[in-house]
């Protein structure tokens, strides 16, 4: 059970920082292809852009669960414990 709750708690943060590191590279990606270039003050995130969250949000909200459970299973280890 141990076992198990660092394995989902670790799975789970690996997935939502790769996720979270995968939109921002796409991000500075497309800011650095826009014609005037791009600085850190004019650098925001497309939240608008539906196609590529499509892409994201799924790994990161797997994470979350995943994270989740890993926290569920900790908890729930800790009390069977005398």
């Amino acid at each position: 059970m141990r076992l198990a709750s660092w394995l989902f708690l670790g799975s789970g943060i690996v997935f939502c920082l790769v996720a979270f590191a995968g939109w921002v590279g796409l991000n500075l990606f497309a800011c650095g292809l826009a014609s005037g270039g791009c600085s850190l003050s004019r650098f925001r995130f497309r939240w608008e852009d539906t196609e590529a969250l499509t892409v994201f949000v799924p790994p990161f909200a797997l994470g979350c669960v995943l994270t989740a459970s890993g926290i569920a299973l900790r908890i729930a280890g800790r009390r069977r414990q005398p």
